[in-house]
């Protein structure tokens, strides 16, 4: 009878996280979309919440041992709390992304107000209360900047601001050669006088060696100013200081008059509707771009767009004038924008080529256009062969034209075909043919999808720090099946399990292991590794199963309710904490019927009992 019992205990923990594995092993050769894994993830929380409910809190109540299945519940979400929160701390967090997410809010938020006073070259984060730390720290942006590279160039829109977290910075102004850069190091905060003023940067921002930032953006400031009266004060007492007043005179080229007008109508702006109108605007020229189209056709981007399309592109451009021998752009330097020229002359020099053999670029000619589209780096250096205007559009700003404007994505799909780009890349960047049709294929998968690649550094980061990380996350895995365990090891003192309950735990356990593994892919675990984890958890799953209807036999009724009580109760908070929170951040309004479909199903295989 013992042996019995215990074996069958084995099979069917066994049984209930065979899934696990399963999970897994799909993702080898089939990455479903995060929707799709929303939909499996609420349904199989709904089976799960139902088969808990039914099998677990249902029969305790009715036999009469309500209290010590309350106890049981608090204990159970008490303890998967505290043993979640440790685990997450030594990388565990990894295992969901959005426990991923959460934990690197929670981080964040923590950081900014430990460092709030060591911030240096402003003081607009001193002092704040907790819900405009906690406002400010969802909106972080981490990233991770390689040296030699632009953070932002000098007149782009001052869409963020920067503090340093590791690294150097140098802060170049270009109106003036014989100015010392000034050298940022870890705490200095820039571009806040830009964000303060709603102008454009008056400096470029240069990667002195690799450098880890966090962004702010202009948005969150503005919504702060909305909601804190605290952070208004602060705005307001900076518009009356000496210091603004001399950045807009000097930086801006403001006249005084001019300055201390715009100071009392910000001042007056704010007060009244908590919202500061900029102090100077981006230069752009959209009416001279869109008159000068006609003379662009040759360029492949700008052919045979509609009115609107021009009218959308031309509100990104950022209008600029470079003196003669000024550099766009070095030879290797990362390609982060494209350029138009209005009037003037541009040289294209290569390693082997001298200034009579360069490549000379006039009126309504672009360059730089296939380095950013290919992410290549320029192959070739740009300079200002006499004093020129041109317009720039950014990477990120051509990023965010394809997501808005699907005749732009045509035209990037037909130039990528057509425009030489293959060529480019095998005789400028020595790509062999193989990889150049990998790129392409890439490419255009990317084009299809319609979104630009999101930044990893956030989650790259904190992988670098934890390098504990692959245990915590096998660590955080196996948190999430011990209840599962308890669950199984307690229903067996009765000699019987409920079909509904290993329904709802096998129908659970997938879509975890699913969305678990393909974020562990991502983050560079082998395949043999993913399965392993999975694998182990499915084998610790019946092997608790089995000790657990060892442990509880003799177990009086009251404390089989406690164990029934510390196994729900780690499970639903288990549900509440990382399954829902993940299926409704990768799938939105859709996990609500889902959710109760597997609540259904579940509810159905007890009638079949």
């Amino acid at each position: 009878m013992f042996e019995s019992i215990l074996i069958t205990a084995f099979v069917i923990g066994l049984i209930s996280a065979v899934s696990l594995p399963m999970g897994a092993m799909t993702t080898f050769f089939w990455s479903p979309s995060e929707r799709t894994i929303a939909i499996l993830m609420a349904f199989g929380g709904g089976a799960l919440l139902a088969a808990l409910t039914i099998d677990l809190v249902a029969s305790a109540v009715e036999k009469g041992h309500f209290y010590a299945l309350a106890i049981g519940a608090v204990c159970g979400g008490l303890l998967f709390v505290g043993l979640n929160s440790i685990v997450n701390d030594y990388g565990g967090f990894l295992r969901k992304a959005s426990t991923t997410i959460y934990y690197l809010r929670r981080r964040q938020y923590q950081w900014l107000q430990r460092i709030s006073k060591q911030l240096k070259r402003v003081d607009l984060f001193k002092d704040l209360n907790k819900d405009d730390y906690r406002a400010l720290a969802a909106s972080i942006h981490a990233v991770d900047v390689k040296r030699g590279s632009w953070i932002y160039q000098c007149c782009d829109p001052s869409e963020n601001l920067y503090i340093i977290m590791s690294g150097q910075v140098e802060l170049i102004n270009p109106r003036d050669n014989t100015q010392p850069p000034e050298r940022l190091k870890k705490y200095d905060v820039f571009g806040w006088r830009a964000i303060i003023t709603g102008s454009p940067f008056s400096y470029s921002a240069f990667a002195h060696s690799d450098v880890s930032l966090w962004m702010l953006p202009k948005r969150a400031f503005e919504t702060l100013n909305l909601n804190s009266q605290a952070a208004r004060k602060k705005v307001h007492a900076m518009l009356h200081s000496e210091d603004i007043l001399s950045y807009l005179q000097k930086d801006q080229g403001l006249s005084q008059q001019r300055a201390e007008d715009w100071l009392n109508l910000a001042s007056d702006s704010l007060i009244n509707t908590a919202v500061v109108p900029p102090a100077s605007r981006v230069r752009r020229h959209q009416n001279a771009f869109r008159n000068k189209l006609e003379y662009m056709q040759h360029i492949p981007l700008t052919q045979g767009l509609s009115l609107a399309a021009q009218q959308q592109i031309s509100s990104r451009l950022i209008y600029k004038r470079h003196a003669r021998g000024t550099s766009f752009y070095h030879q290797s330097d990362p390609a982060e924008r494209m350029f138009i020229i209005e009037h003037g002359e541009v040289d294209l020099i290569g390693a082997n080529m001298d200034r009579q053999k360069s490549q000379v670029l006039k009126d309504f000619d672009a360059f730089g256009d296939i380095s950013m589209i290919t992410g290549a780096r320029h192959s070739v250096a740009a300079v200002a062969a006499c004093d020129t205007t041109v317009w720039e559009l950014r990477k990120s700003d051509f990023e965010e034209l394809l997501i808005e404007l699907p005749e732009l994505l045509d035209r990037v799909r037909t130039y990528i075909h057509r425009a030489g780009v293959e060529g480019y890349l095998v005789g400028r960047h020595n790509m062999d043919e193989a990889n150049t049709a990998r790129w392409m294929r890439k490419a255009m998968r990317s084009i299809d999808a319609g979104l630009p690649v999101p930044a990893a550094a956030d989650i790259r980061r904190e992988i670098i720090e934890n390098k504990a990380a692959p245990l915590a996350i096998w660590l955080g895995i196996t948190l999430d099946g011990i209840p599962e365990s308890l669950v199984i090891g307690a229903s067996m003192i009765d000699g019987f399990i409920e079909i509904s309950l290993i329904v709802g735990l096998f129908l659970s356990n997938y879509p975890e292991a699913l969305s678990s593994s393909i974020g562990m892919r991502k983050q560079g675990f082998s395949k043999a590794r993913v399965l392993i984890m999975w694998s182990s958890l499915m084998l610790f799953t019946g092997v608790g199963a089995a000790l657990g209807s060892v442990f509880f036999i003799g177990a009086s009724p009251a404390s089989y309710a406690l164990i029934q009580g510390i196994a729900a109760g780690a499970m639903l908070t288990m549900i509440a904490e990382t399954m829902m929170p993940e299926a409704y951040f990768k799938g939105g309004s859709v996990v609500g019927m889902s959710t109760l479909l597997g609540f259904l199903v579940a509810i159905f295989s007890k009638t079949l009992e």
